[in-house]
């Protein structure tokens, strides 16, 4: 590999193309593909050239290329949205794409060309922890800025590997902050020439192997879930009486599971308000039937929500982390208008505040998460403590049959096993799951798929040692050893 990328390094605008490549190769490791050992293969590419650049301005520029071939790849199902539903021509949706990459590239990737500022004297081990830490705050920057865009994280490829026994303890970030230690011990070893450490870096990789838990939990307090999916066309939703065949669809598919303890639909299935006169006439539909917990919208105090609630009760769920573009637009001054897509139905969204009360249902306390609010686990620490299972609506309808549920669902895998919770996920189309809290999916209905999905969820009360304590473990480590060996530099 190094002959190969010092051969590369020679004419600079191919380096950076095919740096570029590398990274947009990187979505390869996560769902659905799952080509796991690709990602150390990449970041240690990324590392390498960083690391061995002429100067800073080199080192930015192949830090940059690599992050936007990781950013325009990995989102690039994004195109979907924006063009297909959001009804904006295929030069201006790949133009907001390229320009999303520079920008998380820019943000989250670039900066970490600042190493070739600090010249580093201490052995590999020392210098592979200190690259880990520094890639670790990047990664958990975008948990902060930019609204949050907490999004292909390297430590989800861990699933069904050795390694996933990490994530109850570390969680996705521990994950990959132990990833970004192997690849910088081969990047640095290939550099520095050190066959000893190289050796060590690739047996690091063991962690990659497949693996899956088998052991399963007696558990004995349950619910049986129906979770429907009317998987009903987008472009309907919102067009004057449509109403009537949405209602028909989930009051329909509905009633066939009348036998069950709570059913669930998906995020904001019907196209109006809960306080909606419409609203009581489909519960009078259902009303000899069990409880339904659904996505709705609500307003009050002159603020629109994405919500969830338990029908016919006050019980409700503020979704807290909205998508950008998707329920508010950034710079709505200047962006709103300009497109159709900076114009889409319920775009002005308020988020919920934190800390909000569970759900209860029976003698269940359920915590409530909506689309996006799953990727964000550092937002629920007290929530998931006290709660004894999630339940996570979505409406990937909008991502099409690309690969961004999948990737959604990866997510969702890597939350149960963080959290030691099981989690029902309910969507309009897809893919719905039952997940139990060793992440293993347990009952699915896949994309595209109108009907429902029948399945026991189980209360789990034990706090995973992440939720107790090992959140903390990596972002404590990461600053200690960055200040540490800045520390030891200056007074050099």
């Amino acid at each position: 590999m190094a002959s190969l990328l010092k051969q590369i390094h020679k004419t600079p605008f191919i380096s950076y193309v095919f740096l570029g490549f590398i990274g947009a190769l990187s979505t390869l490791a996560f769902s659905p593909f799952d080509i796991k050992l690709i990602i150390p293969l990449t970041l240690a590419t990324l590392i390498y050239s960083t690391v061995n650049s002429k100067n800073f301005i080199d080192a930015f520029k192949c830090a940059f290329s690599w992050g936007l071939g990781y950013w325009i790849s990995g989102t690039g199902w994004l195109i979907v949205s924006i063009y297909y539903y959001g009804n904006t021509n295929i030069l201006i949706s790949t133009i907001i794409i390229i320009l999303m990459g520079i920008l998380l590239s820019a943000v989250f990737i670039a900066p970490f060309a600042a190493v070739r500022l600090i010249q580093l004297n201490q052995n590999i081990f020392v210098k592979s922890m200190f690259l880990a830490s520094f890639l670790t705050i990047l990664e958990l920057s975008r948990f902060l800025l930019l609204g949050g865009f907490p999004w292909l994280l390297p430590g989800l490829v861990f699933l069904d590997t050795f390694g996933q026994a990490t994530i109850p303890i570390f969680g996705v970030y521990g994950a990959s902050h132990i990833i970004y230690f192997s690849t910088s011990l081969i990047a640095l070893s290939i550099v520095e020439k050190k066959k000893n450490f190289l050796f060590l870096g690739i047996i690091c990789l063991s962690i990659f192997l497949p693996y899956q838990n088998n052991q399963k939990e007696t558990l004995n307090e349950h619910l049986n879930l129906s979770i429907i999916q009317p998987s009903l066309n987008p472009f309907e939703k919102y067009k004057a009486g449509s109403h009537v065949s949405i209602e028909d669809a989930l009051v329909n598919i509905t009633n066939k599971n009348k036998n069950t303890d709570l059913i669930i639909w998906p995020e904001s299935p019907l196209p109006y308000l809960n306080s909606n006169p419409k609203m009581d006439q489909l519960l009078a539909r259902i009303e000899d039937g069990p409880k339904v917990l659904s996505g709705s919208w609500q307003y009050e105090s002159n603020n629109l929500y994405n919500s969830m609630n338990i029908l016919g009760t006050h019980q409700t769920y503020l979704k807290r982390h909205l998508v950008p573009f998707g329920e508010y637009v950034p710079f709505e001054d200047i962006l709103r208008g300009l497109i159709d897509f900076f114009n889409m139905p319920m775009s002005s969204l308020s988020p919920g505040g934190a800390n909000q009360e569970l759900l209860e249902f029976r003698n269940f306390r359920i915590l409530g998460m909506i689309c996006f609010d799953i990727a964000f686990p550092l937002s629920y620490l007290k929530e998931i403590r006290k709660s004894d299972f999630i339940v996570n609506i979505s409406n990937d309808t909008w991502f099409g049959s690309s690969y961004g549920p999948y990737q959604h669902l990866q997510i969702v895998r890597a939350r149960a096993l963080e959290s030691n919770k099981w989690i029902a996920r309910g969507t309009s189309d897809g893919i719905s799951t039952i997940v139990d809290n060793n992440g293993t999916i347990v009952s699915i209905l896949e994309k595209g798929i109108s009907g429902s999905l029948n399945a026991d969820i189980y209360k789990t009360s034990k706090s995973s040692i992440f939720y107790l304590y090992g959140y903390l473990i990596s972002p404590i480590l990461s600053l200690i050893m960055m200040i540490s060996v800045l520390v030891l530099k200056l007074r050099k």
